[in-house]
């Protein structure tokens, strides 16, 4: 048996316009009859403030900051049933694209207090990693 290395793709990186995207997030495409897609940010006191998904407008991230936490849940499309969920931390924003992290090593943020106690990375690494 070959030895493979557990590396996990924790960054994504997605386009914006106008502070608003025009895609959805990996693994969590809206589509018809097989489930409904919730996004939001949360906030310090873990309220979500929802952000909404329109055909022509997208997801409106302007309000999204560096450190901020944003959360993705993947419902069943007639039963109140959780498919699947995961927690974002934004590790940088510019004008032009964001980039989101959902583990660190090992850790899957599946929670938003392990989101939310991951480091974020220094302003030199990030300035690496959007180039």
């Amino acid at each position: 048996m070959d030895n493979m290395a557990n590396k996990l793709i924790d960054r994504e990186f997605y386009k914006l316009k106008d502070g608003i995207m025009y895609e959805h997030f990996k693994e969590f495409a809206y589509k018809w009859g097989e489930n409904r897609i919730y996004c939001a940010k949360v906030l310090q006191n873990g309220e979500f403030q929802w952000i909404k998904w329109s055909e022509n407008n997208g997801y409106d991230l302007n309000d999204v900051r560096r450190g901020d936490v944003i959360m993705l849940q993947k419902m069943h499309p007639k039963h109140n049933r959780t498919i699947d969920k995961i927690f974002y931390k934004v590790i940088s924003r510019t004008k032009s694209k964001i980039i989101a992290q959902w583990a660190n090593g090992d850790i899957v943020y599946t929670t938003y207090l392990k989101a939310l106690k991951a480091p974020l990375p220094k302003a030199k690494e990030c300035k690496e990693i959007i180039k």
